[in-house]
């Protein structure tokens, strides 16, 4: 009979557990050989890919020892940033370079990468992580506690060289940074408390010159000059009242020459009495002159009746000169001694009318400079109040920077003293005993779980492919008959020998993966004494619990 048995395509047909077995049988070199091939393959990725150890070091952020409210530091900014900062310092091309050629950090590499190539690769090795601490459950109230210095190499000695080597340049950084910015502000507090102490000291000569041109106006002598200017004043009237006296015993005396020249005695004494009268009204008019004003009853009456007497000795006095004159005409070569006394004394009083005049104009002089110099003193007042102003201005900021510079130079002492706040290296790096790339366990849990759906997808594809019957539930599938007899298959011996040996490799190549696993374990993760020891303390825990 010629029929091409074929299994046709059954949309939604049920799964068949005998079919899958027998399946599973037929095509388990379908199965095994790309498991294997992927499982082996992963194990090579695994031994392939290089091991990197990470070593790091842990630095604590210690805030200030002493309260800030005693001394307050000049480096006030975020720990955060700063260590930002001190990073970038770091992490520069020279000290990067110096780093890769202390410790041989490439290798062989060296010679055949750029600069700019180990550079970067250096910086992507390099890894910086901020422990932070919130204390208000937002990142804005973020503190930064820590910070960890971390380098990754395939080599964990030179990881760990490497790591101490960053985390010591991060501490001295941080120091020298601290301590140069406290510096700074010390310094620059010191040439600003200089310049105002050099502009203080030249107002101080400007004041002084000041005082010096004006030496004569300054307002503090105020109360001097107007005292000086009233004893000037009462001296000025002193010496006109006293030239005024002069004036009349001058003219008393030229009466009385007058006189004794002509012989006339009586008239001489009628003319002295109202000369004597005339000096007291005078002195009356003289004292009330200074208490009543030119235009009080008495001062008027007291001008008047002065005005009459002089008028009177005015008629006098030229009769009595006219009388004399033809008397002297007649009697000019006859001595007379009273006549040369009243010569001498008329010339001495001439003498200290002179002098008088000298001292009422220098008594005048005088006062026009007082009256001149208080006139000026309000001016002088204004400038020096100017230069005051300034002086206390510059005075004020000089004490003001030289409490800053104390307070900075504290602050410096503070950060030389390493009391401020530091970095403290809390845990060192150590020598890293475990690889942290590549993820051996996730790598060959990932290529195990490959392998096994690649087998399965490889038997899957292979029967779909295969179109021959294999058994009776087949041929009843295509025929819609049941079979009248099943012949089972018969075996050959050489097909039983086949048959064993298959037996025999399907029991050897799961022990040999397991062999191969077992050992993949020990170099690639743990030792297995170290694991089976910890497996064996794992148990121990699980049954003393129960």
């Amino acid at each position: 009979m010629n029929q091409d048995f074929t299994l046709p395509e059954e949309e939604g047909s049920p799964i068949n557990f005998e079919r899958i077995i027998s399946a599973a049988k037929r095509r388990f070199l379908f199965f095994l050989i790309p498991f294997v091939l992927v499982l082996v393959g992963s194990v090579a990725v695994i031994l392939i890919l290089p091991p990197h150890y990470t070593s790091f070091g842990t630095i604590l952020v210690e805030t200030q020892q002493i309260s800030p409210d005693l001394i307050e530091s000049t480096v006030n900014t975020d720990p955060d940033q700063r260590i930002r900062m001190i990073q970038q310092r770091v992490m520069t091309r020279e000290n990067l370079l110096k780093i890769i050629d202390k410790f041989n950090v490439y290798g062989e590499d060296r010679k055949f990468m750029t600069v700019s190539e180990l550079v970067y690769k250096m910086q992507e090795e390099i890894g910086i992580e901020v422990i932070t601490s919130s204390f208000s459950g937002s990142r804005r109230g973020d503190t930064t506690i820590a910070f960890l210095v971390a380098f990754s190499h395939e080599n964990p000695q030179i990881a760990t060289d490497v790591a101490n080597e960053l985390v010591t340049l991060f501490l001295s950084e941080n120091v020298r940074t601290r301590t140069e910015r406290a510096s700074e502000a010390t310094a620059f507090l010191a040439d600003e408390a200089n310049k105002v102490r050099r502009e203080l000291t030249k107002i101080e000569t400007e004041i002084v010159a000041y005082k010096q041109k004006y030496g004569n106006a300054l307002p503090e002598h105020l109360g001097l000059r107007q005292s000086m200017l009233e004893r000037s004043e009462e001296q000025i009237r002193d010496l006109r009242r006293d030239l005024r006296a002069l004036e009349e015993d001058k003219r008393y005396l030229q009466i009385e020459l007058t006189s004794a020249r002509s012989g006339l005695t009586a008239s001489g004494g009628e003319q002295s009495e109202l000369a004597q009268n005339l000096a007291t009204l005078k002195d009356s008019l003289l004292d009330a002159s200074t208490r009543l004003t030119d235009s009080h009853p008495d001062i008027i009456a007291l001008k008047k009746r002065i005005a009459a007497l002089e008028k009177q000795v005015e008629q006098e006095t030229s009769s009595a000169l006219a009388a004399a004159a033809q008397e002297q005409s007649a009697s000019s070569g006859v001595y007379n001694p009273v006549v040369e006394k009243l010569q001498i004394r008329i010339a001495a009083t001439d003498d200290k009318i002179a002098e008088t005049r000298r001292q009422i104009a220098a008594t005048s002089k005088k006062i026009a400079d007082l009256e001149g110099i208080i006139l000026e003193i309000p001016q002088v007042e204004r400038g020096l109040t100017v230069l005051d102003r300034t002086y206390n201005d510059l005075l004020e900021k000089l004490n003001s920077l030289e409490s800053k510079q104390a307070q900075a130079q504290l602050s410096q002492n503070l950060e030389e003293e390493k009391k401020a706040e530091r970095f403290v290296l809390l845990e060192p790096p150590i020598v890293p005993t475990e690889p942290v790339s590549p993820d051996r366990k996730k790598i060959l849990g990932i290529g195990g779980f490959l392998a096994l759906v690649i087998g399965v997808v490889c038997v899957f594809l292979i029967e779909l492919i295969d179109r021959r019957i294999h058994s009776a539930s087949e041929l009843e599938a295509v025929l819609k008959h049941p079979p009248i007899v099943s012949i089972p298959y018969i075996h050959t011996r050489q097909e039983n020998v086949q048959h064993r040996m298959k037996i025999f490799l399907y029991f050897l190549i799961p022990i040999v993966l397991f062999a191969l696993l077992l050992v993949a374990v020990h170099f690639l993760y743990q030792p297995l004494d170290d694991l089976f020891y910890k497996v064996w303390v794992a148990v121990d825990r699980l049954l003393v619990s129960f």
